[in-house]
């Protein structure tokens, strides 16, 4: 999410390639659902040096309306990009990506379909075939698990942040009232980015638990500060892009993408996997999650603080001390 990584500090670190987003040209790209994306585009960076064997790569796709120089600061706090070659993607439909803001008759799109476009991403753009790990947050966590069964092998560890494998019903409702709040906009365009001032309202309150806004503010100060985040998510962030990245968390379901049901599903995942996940989550529920770690038998690291689903940044340094020994 947006705020998530705004108490992060950017840390300087080696550049495999520059520092600027690229774009890469994955051609014509095919959805789960049979529609086309004419000339589908990829964009991405690089933190550390790719070694010559290719074997220190690691894939970090961004969150929910993120771009990948968003997540730029996480990324090198919690990995040694001096061992590691970090390459943050922009999941489709975020506006860097082909999304529908830059795309015309952009189709609707699922996780999966994240997941495919960077295999192809990764395999023909950068020539590689085999990912040290894949680790995301939010968003970046739900395309990880799906990773970890669409190309089970493609992967040697697995580090799913705040993510789940299956949306609850609690994560729909609350994905179905900020769609419903652009949609009751209507078809003006205008209209429908001022509803993300609404959107910033239903999303930022679900950012924290309700201990984290009572203990540091009053109703109107809390209010005011959430009300002051509309004008970020107007400017920042295209309502049809948010849709479509939506309807993609919805359909959300690794057993039903793999074909797996929940007692099978260990014999299908091989990736080495950790878990890490806030156990106050208001944003993304964590009970799926736990509950598939569990299935695995893998570590899975709780973040307890009231920060909700902002703990990967109020609990940074437990993450980083997590993530570093994992990998």
């Amino acid at each position: 999410m947006k705020k998530i990584f705004l108490f992060l500090s950017f840390i300087s670190c080696h550049f495999f390639a520059q520092s600027q987003v690229k774009i890469a040209n994955i051609g014509d790209f095919t959805t789960i659902k049979g529609a086309i994306i004419k000339d589908c585009k990829i964009g991405y960076l690089t933190l550390g040096q790719l070694n010559s064997s290719k074997s220190n790569a690691i894939l970090f796709p961004t969150y929910f309306s993120g771009k990948s120089t968003d997540i730029k600061g996480s990324a090198a706090a919690w990995v040694d990009t001096t061992k590691f070659c970090v390459i943050l993607v922009d999941a489709l439909g975020n506006g860097i990506s082909s999304a529908p803001s830059n795309t015309e008759n952009f189709p609707e799109i699922s996780i999966r379909d994240m997941v495919n476009s960077q295999y192809i991403f990764l395999t023909k753009t950068l020539s590689i075939s085999h990912l040290h790990a894949i680790m995301g947050v939010s968003m970046g966590g739900m395309q990880t698990f799906e990773w970890m069964v669409a190309y089970p092998n493609f992967m040697t560890k697995a580090i799913p942040i705040v993510g789940s494998p299956k949306q609850s019903y609690y994560d729909v409702l609350l994905w179905k009232a900020e769609w419903d709040a652009i949609e009751t906009a209507g078809n003006n365009p205008d209209a429908r980015r001022e509803a993300m001032r609404k959107v910033a309202e239903i999303h930022n309150l679900h950012l924290f638990t309700p201990a984290y806004w009572n203990k540091s503010k009053k109703a109107d100060e809390a209010y005011n500060d959430i009300q002051k985040m509309g004008d970020d998510y107007t400017k920042g962030n295209h309502p049809e892009n948010w849709i479509s990245q939506i309807k993609a968390m919805l359909g959300q379901d690794i057993y039903q993408s793999s074909g797996k049901s929940i007692s099978e599903i260990s014999g299908h995942i091989k990736a080495q996997t950790m878990i890490i996940v806030a156990t106050q989550d208001q944003m993304v529920n964590p009970a799926s999650a736990i509950e598939l770690g569990k299935i695995l038998n893998v570590k899975i690291v709780e973040l307890t603080s009231n920060c909700g689903h902002v703990a990967t940044a109020c609990e940074s340094d437990k993450v980083r001390e997590a993530v570093r020994s994992f990998l």
